[in-house]
């Protein structure tokens, strides 16, 4: 860790003055000041800030080829990736997963430890840059908590000659989760609201969705795993308040364009909006501002990330009854798309099943025959052909960080896990994303008794929900955000990790039936001239002994490729590079 923190301090010196905005630039390096001259006016603070937002396109999009949060997770149930994801399998030397966010961290410290020097500023402009520094901060934690468990937390700057400080064992992830929601709560309550903050730049709303999904997180992870001294249901209950003050605050509100929160070249006055990411691609010798690949990826002759056999069925009928409850066919296409949830239909393109051999527009192939093109706006394939727009990495539709609906989902389930979820706690959330988002009717509660139409929910086959009310809101987690990277983090603060074994839950890797397959070759051949071989199409593909198209030669397939859980990946293992450098810092369990 010595060696990081030198390598911080010399990239944190370097790094100060620089900016995202083109407003910026021109300016003085303040590395070549003091700190008396550096921060000198509040706008040197925000000139500052804008180094604690350089890697925020990962909470989107990403940019160019690298993928962000959405459509970007390698291990999940909700779709299979083009090469086969496995666990981590022995402990590495290093890992950007570690070194990143204690870079991160420091340059919030650094910030925090320089407002003072900033003369004539109120004490409401003070707290707001601090709310922002703390905000960052909670942030990279949190991503350290989700990963390694225990971590040390910081909150100075660290002197590279300070050995007590770099030779320290980690603190309780207890610990750290009060100490995120510390910083988060002093952002919420001390930073500027969005018509005082900065356009589309972190405000008391932002920090208040960040800890909403922050204390759920921990609430669910000390509640399923058991964890020593935490006390899962104050978390809860912080959720509970944090997710309420974004929706009392009567600033957002659900639409009725549910893709279009995803495919829109911008996301200026989308009331779903808490924070996004802005970006454009100038081509023909123009300037690129910041693009992404994100249904660049969707559309290429790459195989897609096709969704899932488990998440299509995750879906509920447009009826508003799961599919364990009714006569659901995924033998045939119609039996899969029709009369379902609407948010199923924006999510996987209904009209072709592009599997091996049957290659839709520009080649394009998915993984499972669900073609995931929630993130491709379809409607302007011509339009962006010509700008090359379509193609990666010059995609310019704006991304979502923090949008209203996790926000609404996060009330919910911290509602329903506390045992208090009124229907009127129900109506303001997942009933309006179900009437909006999926056309679907309303739920109604009763305790924990759950009916639709005056039709009672039952609980699902070995679903693991303690009741029918956390059953049901958790699907509604899932459709509304499928593919939006939460899927694996439920997975794990619900202690699920069996969810990602291929041989005790293959519906999470598996996609279209080989009935399916057959049912589209013989609509295409009779709808085009050139004709596709059944015989090629199926011999080209792999398909499990139980009749459903995989994407890797699995046991089921006759081959050996499989995914095998095991509770020790529930956090990554500590890099051995660290443990040289401070071993204090001891080893995750199993590892």
């Amino acid at each position: 860790m010595k060696k990081n923190l030198f390598a911080i301090l010399l990239s944190v010196v370097a790094m100060i003055g620089l900016s995202g905005c083109d407003e910026y630039l021109n300016r003085v390096p303040l590395d070549s000041n003091s700190d008396a001259t550096n921060w000198s006016s509040e706008s040197a603070i925000e000139t500052y800030s804008w180094n604690l937002y350089g890697d925020i396109s990962g909470l989107s999009y990403g940019s160019g080829w690298t993928r962000g949060q959405y459509h970007g997770e390698p291990l999940t149930d909700d779709y299979s990736t083009e090469s086969f994801s496995q666990f981590t399998v022995s402990v590495p030397g290093s890992s950007g997963a570690w070194n990143t966010p204690y870079d991160n961290i420091r340059k919030a410290n650094v910030m925090l430890s320089r407002i003072d020097l900033v003369p004539n500023l109120s004490d409401a402009a003070a707290n707001h840059w601090r709310g922002v520094a703390r905000f960052f901060r909670a942030l990279h934690h949190f991503e350290l908590l989700k990963t390694y468990g225990d971590v040390v937390w910081i909150d100075s700057e660290v002197n590279i000659g300070d050995a007590e400080a770099l030779q320290r064992p980690r603190d309780s992830r207890v610990t750290v989760a009060d100490n995120i929601v510390a910083d988060l709560t002093f952002a919420m309550n001390n930073c500027y609201a969005p018509s005082k903050a900065g356009a589309n730049t972190v405000n008391n709303m932002v920090a208040a969705a960040l800890l909403s999904r922050v204390a759920l997180y921990e609430g669910a992870w000390e509640k399923y795993h058991g964890t020593s001294g935490g006390h899962a249901d104050t978390f809860y209950n912080t959720a509970k308040d944090a997710a309420n003050k974004v929706i009392s605050s009567g600033l957002y509100n659900i639409n009725t364009t549910y893709k279009k929160n995803y495919t829109s070249q911008t996301l200026n006055g989308n009331t779903e909006m808490i924070l996004f990411k802005r970006y454009a691609y100038m081509g023909n010798g123009g300037a690129t501002t910041l693009a992404h690949a994100t249904f660049g990826w969707s559309d290429s002759s790459t195989p897609t990330w096709g969704l899932t056999k488990s998440a299509v069925e995750n879906y509920a009928m447009s009826n508003g009854l799961p599919t364990h409850m009714v006569n659901y066919d995924d033998q045939t296409i119609a039996g899969v798309f029709e009369n379902r949830d609407a948010r199923l239909t924006a999510t996987v393109y209904k009209e072709v099943i592009p599997v091996t051999q049957l290659a839709y527009i520009e080649g394009i192939v998915s993984t499972t025959g669900y073609w995931t093109y929630k993130f491709v706006p379809l409607d302007e394939y011509v339009t962006r052909t010509g700008n090359s727009t379509w193609n990666g990495p010059y995609n310019d539709t704006d991304g979502p960080i923090f949008a209203y609906p996790e926000v609404l989902l996060n009330y919910a389930e911290a509602c329903a896990e506390l045992g208090n979820c009124s229907q009127g706690d129900l109506d303001k959330t997942v009933n309006v994303l179900r009437q909006r988002h999926g056309n679907i009717p309303a739920l109604t509660v009763s305790g924990t008794t759950v009916s639709v139409g005056g039709t009672t929910i039952t609980k699902a086959p070995n679903d693991p929900a303690a009741n029918v009310l956390i059953q049901e809101i958790r699907r509604e987690r899932r459709s509304e955000l499928m593919a939006d990277g939460f899927r694996h983090a439920d997975l794990m603060r619900w202690a699920l990790g069996d969810n990602l074994d291929t041989a005790k839950n293959p519906d999470g890797y598996v996609g279209v039936s080989k009935k399916v397959v057959e049912e589209y070759v013989a609509k295409y051949n009779a709808e085009n001239a050139n004709q596709v071989s059944l015989d090629k199409v199926l011999s080209n593909n792999y398909f499990t002994n139980t009749g459903y198209k995989s994407p890797y030669n699995t046991p089921a397939c006759g081959g050996t490729i499989a995914r095998t859980w095991n509770d020790k990946y529930y956090l990554e293992p500590i890099p051995s590079a660290q443990i040289t450098l401070d071993p204090n810092l001891g080893q995750n369990p199993g590892w």
